[in-house]
């Protein structure tokens, strides 16, 4: 399993909304998306939109801000993957991300992985 972990802070909604549903229609799937939400503004699109449909996300809120490295570590120590992946809350993943990048770091004998980016801007 990879453990898909994200923080939440003032993003948009739309943007959060496209993040989330990039990883969990992910052509991989046997995966948890950790996302801690460091702020109140979207809690109740994730409650009503993700936590409810999906068994595989996981949400955790903070009662302060307390910014995205302590908002990180508060969703690995959750994460029950064997691996990790991080996602930002206004990053859009490829259909493929993850199944690309797993079959990479097995085939080559690697801990980590990364990947480049293509850049979007406010009209897609």
């Amino acid at each position: 399993m990879i453990s898909v972990i994200m923080s939440v802070y003032n993003e948009k909604s739309i943007y959060v909304e496209k993040s989330i549903d990039s990883i969990l229609n992910q052509t991989y799937n046997d995966l948890e998306m950790v996302i801690v939400l460091d702020s109140p503004d979207n809690e109740k699109l994730l409650r009503k939109e993700y936590t409810h449909k999906d068994a595989r996300v996981k949400l955790l809120i903070n009662d302060r801000n307390i910014g995205l490295a302590m908002s990180l570590n508060r969703a690995i120590e959750v994460a029950q993957g064997e691996y990790l992946a991080r996602m930002d809350a206004d990053d859009i993943s490829k259909t493929e991300r993850l199944e690309r990048e797993l079959e990479y770091l097995i085939k080559n004998g690697l801990d980590v992985v990364s990947c480049v980016a293509d850049k979007i801007d406010e009209n897609g």
